[in-house]
């Protein structure tokens, strides 16, 4: 599988307390997969036909992170990177360094 990055990763909540890191069109697929499995999902399906479109030289990338982020605000499982990973936060605040 031909992996294609994101500019910047986007995280889901998969249960209570595990998010996971989709950072790329392959992360992307094996995680439509797994929830086109026991769910139809419409939105879902066309992000996941997208990825491979993307890994064909077909689209470029930013339509699938559009796409994954449109479908993952709207299961309701998009998670704010700054909250997920703080650190993040204090390096914007600090000039991209990260405090001792």
């Amino acid at each position: 599988m031909n992996a294609v990055d994101f500019a910047s990763p986007l995280f889901v909540r998969t249960s209570r307390s595990l998010v996971q890191e989709i950072a790329s069109t392959a992360d992307a697929i094996d995680f439509l997969l797994g929830w086109t499995e026991t769910r139809h999902d419409i939105l879902a399906e066309t992000v996941l036909r997208a990825c491979y479109d993307v890994q064909l030289g077909r689209k470029p990338v930013s339509v699938v992170e559009k796409g994954f982020s449109q479908f993952a605000r709207r299961a309701g499982i998009l998670e704010d990177s700054i909250k997920v990973m703080p650190w993040i936060a204090a390096g914007r605040q600090n000039g991209g360094h990260v405090p001792a």
